[in-house]
């Protein structure tokens, strides 16, 4: 074990950056073979070669943006097993982990590892349509919390770019992170909703509880309250009442979408939600499926790329 651990340790190295000394007279094609046996070279010299061999495949070249380049993925076997992957932009004898574009400050190896990532089968069987038409072309799964700021942010991007597009389905997947007070409320609130033909989805988004909270905590202490566990869960529970009560006054049927909000159905399907996300292996939000394929957080160029293919 302690073996294997040196092994990653030395190829994280390995992989961290190129040399320092720059030619800029670098050839037109990529050189793949070259980069395989300087690494392999590299294990031998750290007495790691008798039982590592790395392989090295070209993913894409990148002639068209970068000559000489290419997108490639290393891997590193320890007697035969697979101990290490790493995709890597070279030309061979240089490398490096990732390219920034200086205008838009995206990243090249985001939009490369999208482009090849993994396409995931996910059931949507059992999701709310949250916008878009089913059975579409494109399918979207957002996996959100409505009080997680770099959500709201995605919400509003998606509203902006997708107003004029009709070929998807977008679903929600509810992950209430603990750090939000009332964002299972807010996901019941939003489930019932649906349920009842109210799609509060934007509404929710863009109200700020957070801020009712802390301007509640203000009062309290201005009349002297000492604040302890107790007084904060009675305060999170009064915003929570209130978050169901303000919505319900935009329903046709205030007193049936209360009790919708705190049924076992409702609570039940954002826990599934919940446990595709844990399946997913997503433990943090937002986190979005474009055609089975995963953006991690909210990285706008790369949301704006996989949303410029959908119609």
């Amino acid at each position: 074990m302690k073996r294997l651990i040196l092994l990653v340790v030395l190829f994280a190295v390995l992989v961290a950056g190129c040399t320092s000394k720059a030619n800029i007279n670098q050839p037109a094609t990529v050189d793949l073979k070259k980069l395989e046996k300087n690494l392999q070279d590299a294990f031998v010299k750290a007495g790691q070669g008798q039982d590592i061999k790395v392989q090295v495949s070209e993913l894409k070249n990148l002639k068209e943006l970068l000559p000489g380049f290419a997108f490639a993925e290393i891997k590193i076997y320890n007697k035969n097993n697979l101990v290490n992957t790493e995709r890597v932009i070279t030309n061979g004898h240089y490398f490096a982990k990732d390219i920034i574009d200086s205008k838009t400050l995206s990243s090249l190896k985001d939009e490369l590892e999208f482009e090849f990532a993994k396409v995931e089968t996910i059931d949507t069987s059992m999701l709310t349509l949250a916008d878009g038409k089913k059975d579409s072309k494109n399918v979207i799964v957002e996996i959100t919390d409505f009080q997680c700021p770099y959500c709201k942010k995605a919400n509003g991007l998606f509203k902006n770019e997708l107003k004029n597009k009709s070929d998807y389905a977008l679903y929600i997947v509810h992950l209430p992170l603990d750090m939000h007070p009332n964002a299972q409320t807010m996901a019941q609130v939003f489930e019932a909703g649906m349920k009842m033909g109210f799609n509060f989805k934007n509404d929710l988004f863009e109200a700020d509880y957070i801020k009712v909270i802390e301007t509640k905590i203000e009062a309290l202490q201005k009349a002297g309250t000492q604040l302890n566990q107790e007084t904060l869960a009675k305060l999170i529970d009064e915003v929570n009442k209130q978050i169901i009560n303000d919505f319900a006054a935009k329903t046709d049927n205030p007193e049936k979408f209360k009790s919708l909000v705190a049924s076992d159905e409702i609570k039940a399907k954002i826990e599934e939600t919940k446990k595709l996300a844990e399946k997913l292996n997503v433990s943090a939000t937002p986190a979005f499926y474009i055609n089975g394929k995963a953006i991690s957080g909210y990285n706008e160029a790369l949301i704006l790329k996989a949303l410029n293919n959908i119609k």
